[in-house]
């Protein structure tokens, strides 16, 4: 059987996403955990995060025989800030990366140029273009579509979210430094595409977070247990209270979810 897990980590706690990247990398743990324990085989995750970046709701997918709550508990009983809360049973050729779209968030800091970002600036990201500019760039094809950019106001934090089915190396990063440069210096190129626009700045990690990820036809049950629900306090209370951003990752794990 395949099953889709959804789960979440803080990413200032590891030394990258993907195997291999450094001694406690988020892939590497959750590796050891299920090969320790024989859970499954064809382990693969659906978003490769930056180093410093977290989820609130990344995804994988394993091959196994065992019970999907089971797994999941031996899981978040053996990990350290990385939290499993719910799974999907799915066909045997599912393919965890092919996505209905991927929403990213961007907590907007009250310090330095932050608070002085323009949404009208990122809103020039929407639509089909050549991001070769805006991303770290790996050989892969450099032409995207990002279907939205918005912001809201969540326990009086601004937020810009991100959609699209897919995004490039350090994308959001970049275009979050584009809008950083309008704010600081006006002389910055009005269209991030044009010729005259070649400064790159990068945005900090530790403010981004991978929220959602949507599928066609795939519906999630949730397994949450109150001791999950005090190890992602304690985590997050201890490496995430700067940002204020401790109820928006609480929320999944709401005792009305179980």
């Amino acid at each position: 059987m395949r099953y889709l897990l959804g789960f979440s980590y803080a990413g200032t706690k590891f030394t990258g996403f993907q195997r291999g990247t450094g001694e406690r990398s988020v892939e590497d743990c959750i590796l050891h955990v299920l090969n320790e324990n024989s859970l499954g085989v064809n382990f693969r995750c659906c978003s490769r995060t930056d180093r410093g970046v977290s989820a609130i709701m990344n995804t994988c997918t394993i091959d196994t025989d065992r019970n999907a709550v089971d797994i999941i508990g031996i899981l978040n009983s053996s990990l350290e800030d990385i939290y499993f809360h719910e799974y999907a049973k799915v066909d045997d050729d599912f393919n965890v990366r092919r996505v209905m779209y991927k929403k990213y968030i961007y907590i907007i800091p009250e310090t330095g140029i932050f608070p002085l970002i323009k949404l009208e600036d990122l809103k020039k990201f929407e639509g089909e273009h050549d991001f070769s500019n805006f991303c770290k760039l790996n050989g892969r094809n450099t032409r995207r579509t990002v279907m939205e950019i918005d912001e809201f106001h969540r326990n009086n934090m601004r937020y810009i979210s991100f959609k699209a089915r897919g995004f490039l190396w350090n994308q959001i990063r970049f275009m979050m430094g584009y809008a950083m440069e309008r704010s600081r210096e006006k002389r910055t190129s009005e269209e991030p595409f044009s010729e005259e626009y070649r400064v790159r700045r990068l945005a900090p990690a530790e403010f981004l977070f991978l929220e959602e990820i949507t599928y066609d036809g795939i519906e999630f049950r949730k397994v949450i247990r109150k001791s999950t629900k005090k190890k992602v306090e304690r985590s997050y209370m201890n490496s995430l209270t700067v940002f204020n951003f401790n109820k928006l990752m609480l929320d999944i794990t709401d005792d009305t979810h179980i």
